[in-house]
């Protein structure tokens, strides 16, 4: 097996590395990335839109995990059109390359494809992103079937949910930014009455989830990395309050946001390349020690 990687840099990404790395072997890696990569076999490129990187340089590759990516780091980004086809510009150069080996594509994609619906979403739910960013991930994921068709490989599109764990502080996200105010003596703050439901999944499932997409037997299929369990935001934050064992004051303040719940039937995702869900309060115990020994000593 011979594996190319992108955005082996980002949160996602950087774990997918190490994972690979630790199952198959440095040698059996290959990074494609806009910056170096230390220790393993990386091909650089200047721009996802005209990146060259030679006739016969992915010959051997057997197999793609595409975790390249611009992924919003708040709401407000996910209608960034410059950013968000640049998503499609990547896959479609990405694409143009000739891969004589290739059997097998494991696309990173997410769950924002999904039409906004109070029904429980699985694999089966209506198709109708509501932003750029969800519009040009589900057009990276009709050029990866249509590529696959005509080449006669397979593919695995991963729809990616609200995902946990160390390493999303890059992101302007709930979690981390209620352990910097743990962190730092300061309420912990709630937009509105926090009944609103999410499904968030651990990144060690996640990176289990794609490694395990690899060589799954199955083939051509959509796949929802979540969880099954959704907890409502004020749920979430009770729960991180009391693995951090501090007296935390959650301070609600007013919002006019539309009520929106996320909840999610992962019965396919643990038929095929999941076992078992992290338990949620294991996992924000685990998030809430790694920032803590990162942050703390600089607050």
């Amino acid at each position: 097996m011979r594996i190319l990687l992108t955005g082996a840099t980002g949160f996602i990404g950087a774990q997918i590395l190490t994972a690979l790395i630790d199952k198959y072997g440095v040698e059996s890696v290959v990074v494609l990335s806009s910056k170096d990569v230390a220790n393993v076999n990386c091909v650089i490129y200047k721009s996802t839109q005209t990146f060259e990187t030679g006739k016969d340089l992915f010959d051997d590759i057997t197999h793609l995990i595409h975790a390249g990516a611009f992924i919003p780091k708040e709401s407000l980004d996910s209608n960034d059109l410059e950013a968000c086809y640049s998503n499609i510009a990547y896959t479609k150069n990405l694409l143009s390359h000739k891969f004589k080996a290739l059997t097998r594509i494991v696309n990173i994609s997410t769950i924002d494809v999904y039409a906004t619906t109070a029904d429980k979403l699985s694999e089966n739910s209506i198709i109708s992103p509501i932003s750029l960013y969800g519009s040009s991930k589900l057009y990276c994921e009709d050029m990866v079937k249509s590529f696959s068709s005509i080449n006669e490989n397979s593919y695995i599109n991963l729809r990616i949910g609200h995902v946990y764990g160390p390493g999303e502080e890059k992101y302007k996200k709930v979690l981390p930014i209620a352990i910097k105010n743990i962190l730092n003596d300061k309420p912990v703050e709630l937009w509105g009455d926090g009944s609103d439901l999410r499904s968030f999944i651990y990144i060690d499932d996640v990176i289990a989830s794609i490694i395990n997409a690899l060589t799954l037997s199955e083939k051509n299929l959509d796949i929802n990395v979540v969880s099954g369990k959704p907890v409502s935001i004020l749920e979430l934050l009770d729960a991180l309050v009391s693995v951090s064992y501090r007296p935390v004051k959650i301070r609600r303040k007013e919002s006019n946001h539309v009520k929106r719940d996320l909840v999610f039937d992962n019965s396919f995702l643990l038929r095929t390349i999941l076992k078992q869900e992290t338990n949620l309060k294991h996992g924000l115990k685990v998030e809430y020690d790694y920032m803590k020994s990162k942050y703390e000593n600089n607050i």
